[in-house]
């Protein structure tokens, strides 16, 4: 698949920035990971941050914008062109994701490297021979700022078919060393790698796919607990 084209977009972001005073931004899917994050940062009496497209929610502080944005991966792109057209550097995506291997369980972290690539918006992005990546320097901020956490460090799979993930595919891809999958995180590697902007993601792990069985825990105390704990240490990261 070969759609990263050259040339001006005929519809370009910049058309439909807003006004962010901020260069820091986090993005985030899920509904536990909103309301704790903006405890976190202190945004309860924060003002709305302006809409963005593909964007639920949104809070505006000193330092950084709160997005809660819709699921999938062309949706967070569009959200992620407005943002970097609206001033914003540096990104950073908290989420879930299910496991593909037996080390990482339920709660535990994972922040990827590198990317495989099953959603189609990477390939309007970067070409398909380039692997997507996080910034590096970022990376390494988030892994010591949550090594109380023990963060694993590996590749994510990302993919627009969760109900397509098959028990061969994902022993292919864990024999490769990817330890999660998840529907986003490579579009918005490409995506920062396009604009130029620096991008990192940290997950946690809500559920496993490498057994016979899907096995989730939405819900339960022990992700609910990892959750949180990863909100807290990442907002310390974003205004260190």
């Amino acid at each position: 698949m070969e759609w990263c084209s050259k040339g001006r977009e005929i519809i370009r972001p910049e058309m439909t920035a807003v006004d962010l005073p901020v260069d820091k931004a986090i993005i985030c899917f899920t509904e536990g990971f909103y309301p704790r994050l903006v405890k976190c940062f202190g945004l309860s009496d924060a003002k709305r941050a302006p809409h963005i497209s593909a964007c639920h929610r949104g809070r505006l502080g000193k330092h950084v914008a709160l997005y809660k944005s819709e699921v999938g991966a062309p949706a967070v792109a569009m959200a992620m062109e407005v943002m970097i057209a609206s001033g914003v550097r540096r990104i950073l995506m908290l989420g879930l994701a299910g496991s593909l291997v037996s080390s990482c369980q339920i709660g535990s972290i994972v922040i990827p490297t590198w990317g495989v690539r099953e959603e189609g918006t990477s390939y309007h992005y970067i070409r398909s021979n380039v692997r997507p990546k996080p910034s590096a320097a970022f990376v390494k901020e988030l892994v010591a700022g949550l090594s109380d956490l023990e963060p694993r460090l590996g590749g994510v799979w990302s993919t627009d078919a969760p109900y397509r993930e098959t028990v061969a595919k994902v022993k292919e891809y864990a024999g490769r060393g990817v330890l999660a999958v998840d529907m986003e995180t490579t579009a918005m590697m490409a995506v920062a790698m396009r604009r130029k902007a620096e991008f990192a993601a940290v997950l946690t792990i809500s559920d496993s796919v490498y057994g016979a069985d899907w096995d989730p825990a939405f819900g339960t105390r022990r992700l609910n607990r990892a959750r949180d704990l990863v909100c807290e240490k990442a907002s310390q990261v974003m205004l260190g």
